[in-house]
C-alpha cells in the first residue's frame, strides 16, 4: 500500500475495518449472529488470555446453536455451503460466515490453526454492547474522576502527567453522554406525543426513558450533595495548573519523556489545549442540564395529565355507545319507535338562581406607586473592589508592559541574558517570570520583535529559580509604544 493509499484509509470514517464487517447484520439471521458474537466475546474469549483453536471455536458455536439456534436457517447466508440441517453443519456455516465478514481471523500457530477476533471488530463489538446495555451513568462518579485526575497531576506532575490527558478524555466522554441523553429524550418525547394507547405510553416512559436514558443519580442533581459541587474546583484546578509556569514546565518535560510530545514546546501547547478543553466542558455543562431538566419536566407533565384524565376517558365508553347504536339499527321495528332509556342529561328547562342574575364586574384595585430606595454601597466593599482592581492591573502582563521592560533591559544591545534582566521589584518579577512565554503574549505580537532561546542550564537568584534563557532582537524597532 502506498503512502497516499494509507492516508486515504486512515482518513475514512471506517478506517481499517474489514469491508464486509456489517454484512453479517443484513440477513434474516442477523439476530442469531448478534447473539453469537456476544457469546463469543463473553464466554469464548472472556476467560482466555490468548487465542483459541479452530476446533474449540466451532465447538463453542455448536453448543450455542444447541441452546438457542436450532431452528435458525443459515443456508441463505452462505449459498456456496451445503444444506445446513444438523448442528455441526450449522456451526461450520456460521464459523465460515464470521471469517468471511472479517469478525474472526484465522492463522497458523506452528502445527495448529488458531482463531482470534479482529482487533477493530472487537472495538466495534464493545461499542455495540455498551449501547445495548443502556446509557445510564453516575454523574457523581464522572465528575469526581475528572477532579481526582487533575489533582493528581497538580500534586505530582513528574510522575502523573498522564492524568491530564485522562481528565480531558473523561470530560469529553462526559460531554458526549450529556449530548446523547439530550438527543435520546427528545426522540422519546416525539414518540410519546404520538401514542394513544395507555399501556404503550407507560411502557415507553418507564422502560425506554427512565431505565435506559435517565441519569442513575438524577435525583441528587437538585440536592445539596449534588456532584456538580466540584465543578468550580475542577475549573480552578485546571486554571491553576495553566497559570503555574513551573508546573507546566515539569508536565511538558514528562510528556516528552513518556513519548507524548516531540519537544517541550509542543508538549506545553498540547497540555494547555487539554486543560482548556476540560475548562470548556465544565463551563458549558449547565446548558445541557437545563435542556435535560426541561424535557424531563414536559414528559412527567404529560404522564401526570394522562393519569389525571384517565378516569374521564374510561367513563365515556365510546365503544359501548357505538355498539348500542349498531344494535338499535338492527332492530326490526318502525323508524318512529320510541324507546325509554334512562339518562343523566340536564333538563330542557334551565334552572334560574341567584348566581345567574346580572352582577357588575368588580373594579380592579389600583396599585399605588412605591418609592424605590437604593442603599448606599458599603465603603469597605468599594475599597476592596478598588484594591482588587489595582492588584489585577499590576499583575496582568500585557504586550506593552513586556515591551517596555525589554527595551529598558536591552538599551543599545541586540541580546541580553537572563542574569542581565532588571529584577529589583515585584513589578519586575511579574514580567520576568513570563518572559519565557513572550511568544504567546498579546496573540504573538512580541514574537515579531524578539526571539527567546531556552538553555540547558539553570538560572537562580533570590527571586526565582528557572531554566536559563537568552532574548535577542529580531529587528530594530524605533518605538514600542504601540505594542
Amino acid at each position: 500500500m502506498t503512502g497516499e493509499e494509507a492516508y486515504e484509509a486512515r482518513s475514512r470514517i471506517f478506517g481499517g475495518l474489514p469491508p464486509d464487517i456489517f454484512r453479517i447484520f443484513s440477513g434474516e439471521a442477523r439476530w442469531f449472529y448478534a447473539d453469537l458474537l456476544e457469546h463469543i466475546d463473553r464466554d469464548v474469549f472472556g476467560d482466555i488470555p490468548g487465542v483459541v483453536s479452530r476446533q474449540e471455536m466451532t465447538q463453542a458455536i455448536r453448543e450455542f446453536i444447541d441452546r438457542q439456534g436450532r431452528n435458525v436457517q443459515l443456508d441463505e447466508e452462505a449459498p456456496y455451503a451445503p444444506a445446513a440441517e444438523t448442528a455441526d453443519t450449522k456451526a461450520i456455516v456460521a464459523y465460515r460466515r464470521l471469517l468471511d465478514t472479517g469478525w474472526l481471523t484465522e492463522f497458523r500457530d506452528r502445527y495448529r490453526r488458531v482463531v482470534d477476533m479482529n482487533a477493530n471488530g472487537r472495538l466495534i463489538l464493545t461499542t455495540l454492547l455498551e449501547i445495548k446495555a443502556g446509557r445510564t451513568r453516575s454523574y457523581g462518579g464522572e465528575v469526581l474522576q475528572v477532579l481526582l485526575q487533575l489533582e493528581g497531576a497538580d500534586k505530582d506532575p513528574e510522575n502523573r502527567s498522564e492524568a491530564v490527558r485522562n481528565a480531558e478524555r473523561s470530560a469529553k466522554s462526559f460531554m458526549h453522554h450529556l449530548r446523547s441523553i439530550s438527543s435520546a429524550i427528545r426522540q422519546i418525547e416525539e414518540e410519546l406525543i404520538g401514542q394513544t394507547d395507555m399501556r404503550t405510553l407507560f411502557r415507553k416512559f418507564f422502560d425506554d426513558f427512565v431505565e435506559h436514558f435517565l441519569i442513575s443519580d438524577f435525583k441528587r442533581l437538585k440536592s445539596t450533595t449534588n456532584p456538580f459541587r466540584f465543578r468550580r474546583k475542577i475549573i480552578d484546578t485546571a486554571e491553576g495548573i495553566l497559570a503555574n509556569e513551573i508546573r507546566m514546565s515539569v508536565l511538558s518535560e514528562a510528556y516528552v519523556k513518556e513519548g507524548r510530545g516531540e519537544s517541550v514546546e509542543d508538549a506545553y501547547a498540547l497540555i494547555a489545549q487539554e486543560l482548556r478543553n476540560v475548562i470548556s466542558v465544565f463551563d458549558r455543562i449547565g446548558d445541557y442540564l437545563e435542556i435535560i431538566e426541561a424535557t424531563n419536566q414536559r414528559l412527567e407533565r404529560r404522564i401526570s395529565n394522562t393519569l389525571r384524565f384517565m378516569d374521564r376517558i374510561a367513563e365515556t365508553k365510546t365503544e359501548r355507545v357505538i355498539e348500542a347504536l349498531a344494535k338499535l339499527g338492527d332492530l326490526a321495528s318502525p323508524s318512529s319507535l320510541e324507546l325509554s332509556i334512562p339518562h343523566n342529561l340536564l333538563p330542557e328547562q334551565a334552572v334560574i338562581g341567584r348566581e345567574d342574575l346580572y352582577q357588575h364586574k368588580r373594579g380592579r384595585e389600583v396599585v399605588k406607586p412605591q418609592k424605590i430606595r437604593r442603599e448606599a454601597p458599603d465603603p469597605a466593599f468599594l475599597a476592596y473592589r478598588a484594591a482588587l482592581d489595582a492588584y489585577r492591573g499590576r499583575t496582568a502582563i500585557t504586550a506593552a508592559k513586556m515591551a517596555t521592560y525589554l527595551e529598558t533591559a536591552f538599551g543599545e544591545r541586540q541580546e541580553v541574558q537572563a542574569a542581565d534582566m532588571p529584577l529589583s521589584s515585584l513589578d519586575d518579577f511579574f514580567i520576568f517570570e513570563r518572559l519565557r512565554t513572550l511568544q504567546q503574549i498579546g496573540d504573538g505580537a512580541l514574537a515579531r520583535r524578539y526571539a527567546i532561546e531556552i538553555k540547558s542550564t539553570q538560572f537562580e537568584n533570590e527571586w526565582i529559580s528557572c531554566p536559563d534563557f537568552v532574548i535577542r532582537r529580531v529587528g530594530k524597532v524605533a518605538s514600542h509604544a504601540g505594542a
